[in-house]
């Protein structure tokens, strides 16, 4: 906006409220109003109503209608109109930036241009947002800018608290003349620290109230605060000498408003996303606003800078690789360059994917437990990560931890397959693996993947669990759904909950894999020498089994679809097993001997 360059930038730095060199001032809050429409809705609200608002006021302040607030041509235009509406004769706007812009403490600028004429009251202010310390004036009022039509040319700030307010006839207050305030715009600022008050036009100060350290009746300055713009009609103030009928409407123009605060050179850091699909678009990184700083933003190779480079925020259409996002900032106190480094989620192709290499990465990125009185250690043999555990509270839901080394995107592979041994002799080994998302969010939602039963058997069996919709989520927060386009990791609860009993004893890990389908039934490791044939098949109220491999009573397990085993029989060779009380649909069959033969197959339940 063309107006803009009338007010230097570098004249904001003086007085700046903190000497500390490791501080610095940045941008928290703006709108350049440079748009068309109705005041942006994610920056202002409105306050809405007649009745005088406490200072028989006459006009009636609407809801969202640019016939009062609008933005065009550069300006936010405020506009107090002569017109009939809900019972009031005058129509207004008073727009508040309440739970959209809220602060303690900084710098609050507005560069405006003032109506004129018998009965307006325009005003550029600050309440509080909580009312911590009572109604008005217990928790204060701060009036950044103040004008009244009959009185043109001179601007007035005030303070007001329970100790001092125009009602006791106390009020701190102080004025300034501005000439061409209803021609010309002038910038209007405030620098609120914690030991005062100061107000400023154009960078001339000309009022201070200082915090006499006494109590909130003096200094009720010490919570948020938010800002109001708008325009009164008439009043106990501004319609002192009346209201002029003839000169409606009226209207305060902004060009701008911007709030600044102080913080730590320390504090500085580009935020963004941790993590980026490939050629993910409309990625945007930032960092805090510096003021009077120039900003020089870098991206890994085969990433494009969209919009944003010379300002403190980009978009960036991603790439396919992994890398540092940096900002290069030229300013006395923040100069200096910030990285923020950004992984880019694996996509697996085919239909199986490995998560785990034990062989070539040991323990990365697994994490063990060691809190009294459970612990969980982790340790690797050749390709197996070994787990030993000693649980003696499993109401404490004991877990260890494996965060893959780039995010994962399940979208094709639903399945996850543990493949895991143990001998289970404490006869205490129950599992329950949950994935989480770059949010943390756990698929602890129903159903959730229970390895159940676990094979006691000293021979590698995969455990399977088919993700698709089923990515519900209670941690840490209820309802939620889990982003499978990025899945960060898997937890395992170990001998857990209602579940678990107080013991000690070992289990081992020798694969994470994905896939399209289960593995619970096909590990390359079971001893799979023999077949049985399944009939009739399909089949709707009972099935037999006929094979070669064994002339005794074995252990069969009937597992649905999700990789949950639903049924489990000791049954003899040929001998009918009932299947009426399952539900339609497809069904593996696991046999386990004496001999720790294995054996699978399928049928179809009608």
């Amino acid at each position: 906006m063309s107006k803009k360059h009338i007010i230097l930038i570098t004249g904001l730095l003086l007085a700046a409220p903190f000497t500390n060199l490791a501080q610095v001032k940045v941008m928290v809050w703006n709108d350049e109003f440079n748009y068309t429409g109705l005041p942006a809705s994610d920056k202002w609200g409105y306050d809405v109503g007649g009745g005088g608002w406490g200072n028989n006021e006459l006009q009636y302040y609407t809801n969202a209608r640019s016939e009062n607030a609008r933005v065009e041509n550069g300006n936010l235009i405020i506009e107090a109109r002569k017109e009939q509406y809900e019972g009031m004769e005058y129509t207004s706007a008073r727009l508040v930036t309440r739970q959209k812009g809220d602060w303690l403490y900084g710098r609050v600028e507005a560069y405006a241009k003032l109506p004129s004429g018998r009965g307006t009251w325009p005003a550029i202010w600050m309440l509080p947002t909580n009312w911590v310390y009572g109604n008005w004036p217990k928790s204060g009022e701060i009036d950044i800018m103040e004008y009244v039509g009959y009185d043109p040319g001179v601007v007035h700030g005030s303070i007001h608290t329970e100790a001092y307010n125009h009602v006791l006839g106390t009020q701190k207050t102080a004025t300034i003349s501005v000439p061409d305030a209803e021609t010309a715009f002038h910038l209007y600022a405030l620098e609120w620290t914690p030991e005062k008050i100061d107000i400023y036009v154009d960078n001339n100060k000309y009022f201070t109230f200082a915090n006499e350290h006494k109590d909130y009746k003096t200094w009720p300055f010490d919570q948020v605060f938010h800002l109001i713009l708008n325009i009164a009609v008439g009043g106990n103030w501004g319609g002192a000498q009346g209201v002029d009928p003839n000169i409606w409407p009226q209207k305060m123009y902004v060009d701008y408003v911007r709030v600044y605060q102080y913080i730590d050179v320390s504090a500085l850091k580009v935020s963004g996303p941790e993590y980026v699909s490939p050629n993910q678009t409309g990625v945007t990184f930032s960092i805090q606003n510096v003021a009077d700083a120039t900003f020089n933003w870098s991206v890994p190779a085969g990433a494009t800078i969209v919009s944003g480079q010379g300002t403190n925020s980009i978009v960036v259409d991603w790439g396919n690789t992994a890398g540092n996002v940096t900002v290069e900032i030229t300013h006395p106190q923040a100069g200096g360059t910030y990285t923020k480094t950004v992984k880019t989620t694996v996509i697996p192709t085919g239909d199986r994917y490995s998560l785990l290499n034990v062989k070539e990465n040991g323990l990365m990125g697994w994490a063990g437990l060691n809190t009294s009185p459970n612990t969980i250690t982790l340790s690797t043999i050749d390709t197996l990560l070994k787990v030993n555990y000693s649980i003696s509270k499993p109401e404490d839901f004991p877990y260890f931890t494996y965060t893959f080394p780039n995010p994962v995107d399940m979208s094709n592979l639903t399945v996850l397959n543990v493949e895991m041994m143990t001998y289970n002799k404490s006869k205490s080994v129950v599992l329950r693996a949950d994935l989480f998302d770059t949010d943390g969010r756990l698929t602890d939602a129903t159903p959730v993947f229970r390895f159940n039963p676990v094979e006691p058997h000293g021979v590698f069996h995969y455990y399977s669990f088919d993700f698709n919709n089923n990515w519900g989520s209670n941690t840490p927060e209820y309802g939620k759904q889990v982003n499978h386009h990025q899945i960060t990791g898997v937890r395992f609860y170990i001998n857990y909950g209602v579940y678990g009993k107080a013991a000690t004893d070992s289990l081992w890990i020798s694969d994470l894999v994905l896939s399209n389908t289960l593995l619970t039934i096909i590990s390359p490791k079971v001893n799979k020498t023999s077949s049985f044939d399944v009939y009739p098949n399909p089949a709707s109220t009972h099935i037999k089994i006929n094979s070669n491999a064994f002339k005794e009573n074995v252990k069969i397990q009937i597992i649905n679809i999700a990789g949950i085993p639903v049924k489990e029989i000791m049954v003899y060779s040929d001998s009918e097993i009932p299947i009426s009380g399952l539900p339609n649909g497809f069904y593996s069959i696991r046999i386990i001997t004496k001999n720790n033969l294995y054996l699978t197959g399928s049928f179809i339940k009608l």
